[in-house]
């Protein structure tokens, strides 16, 4: 017996949360503590949630996050509070220990996507693919053949149950000196719920303007990532420079957040009066070492398209660091 329970109805966040807590990626932005933050936001007020989860025997298979506004433009598009919509899976419901599903539930899946779409005839409908457990998900399937334009990206994630030792001998050398550096050089610290201050409040605005202004596009908004900081979901590596007794202000900041299993890298900058050297390897590494003390597992650096070759200085960091590489799918459709 298979059926489909939507946010709106009073089962949903159980089932959700049961699911969640056995995703094999358990992204952090689409955690349903996010999730009660977003619906409490006044900037996300004009959101419709549409999200929901497909249950089987009694037990949570497969959900989707999922949300619908109108933009400035009038436009009608599918996403999740500004991101784009994604799919999770619940590794314990698979048939074997191979990546396989029961035909039925995917069927129930690939049908409600299928009902939604036809209802909401959105213009636009932007789709995260984790490629859970190695395969493609089922809803790719549906919006490729309704023309959706995949974009294939590459994200590294690092296995922090290794050793530090060990963790830090996957590093290349090049960013491993730079950590030294920056040890020697830097007082770094965590800014989290306990200890959040109006001075760690203005390096995030500063930190998430720069990741605007360079094309990092951030996956939210200022408020909400301050939220997540708040709520201890997030939280952020600071370096000042050593002996530099007449400033506070850091010259450098990075932000993470993260679920009880997983950690993900956002994003960081140094400001303009900052020696000329790289500060983000040392405040990553100090990141990498935090996770392991909240129990984390798996550290993500982020995502990259595939295509994408530059020598920026994001790129470098996410393929300096070691981790497996695995691939992410970014389907657009436009109505």
């Amino acid at each position: 017996m298979h059926d489909v329970i939507e946010f709106a109805d009073s089962k949903f966040k159980h089932y959700w949360s049961e699911l969640f807590a056995n995703d094999p990626l358990q992204n952090p932005f689409y955690s349903q503590n996010s999730s009660e933050l977003l619906h409490r936001s006044q900037s996300a007020s004009h959101y419709v949630d549409r999200s929901f989860v497909v249950i089987a025997e009694g037990k949570p298979v497969f959900a989707c996050s999922l949300t619908m506004h109108t933009d400035e433009r009038g436009r009608k598009c599918l996403g999740y509070f500004g991101l784009e919509a994604s799919s999770h899976v619940n590794r314990l419901s698979m048939q074997t220990s191979s990546n396989n599903f029961k035909l039925e539930a995917v069927q129930v899946l690939q049908h409600h996507i299928n009902r939604l779409i036809d209802e909401i005839q959105p213009n636009i409908l932007e789709y995260l693919d984790p490629v859970s457990c190695g395969i493609m998900s089922p809803v790719t399937q549906v919006l490729l053949e309704k023309g959706a334009r995949p974009i294939v990206q590459t994200a590294k994630i690092i296995d922090l149950t290794l050793s530090e030792h060990a963790l830090k001998r996957k590093i290349r050398q090049s960013q491993r000196s730079m950590i030294n550096w920056g040890q020697r050089n830097l007082d770094i610290s965590i800014a989290s719920e306990q200890n959040f201050s109006d001075t760690d409040a203005a390096s995030l605005a500063r930190i998430f303007a720069a990741a605007v202004k360079s094309g990092d596009s951030p996956y939210s908004s200022l408020e909400r990532y301050e939220q997540l900081i708040r709520q201890g979901k997030a939280f952020m590596v600071q370096g000042n420079l050593k002996n530099e007794r007449h400033s506070t202000a850091p010259v450098a900041s990075a932000l993470f957040v993260h679920t009880a299993r997983t950690c993900h890298y956002l994003f960081g900058s140094s400001v303009e009066q900052a020696p000329e050297r790289p500060m983000m390897p040392a405040l990553i590494w100090t990141a990498l070492q935090h996770s392991k003390s909240l129990g984390c597992s798996l550290f993500e650096m982020g995502r990259l398209a595939h295509s994408d070759t530059s020598n920026t200085e994001r790129s470098r960091l996410l393929n300096s660091f070691g981790g497996d590489s695995q691939t992410r799918l970014k389907i657009c459709l436009a109505g």
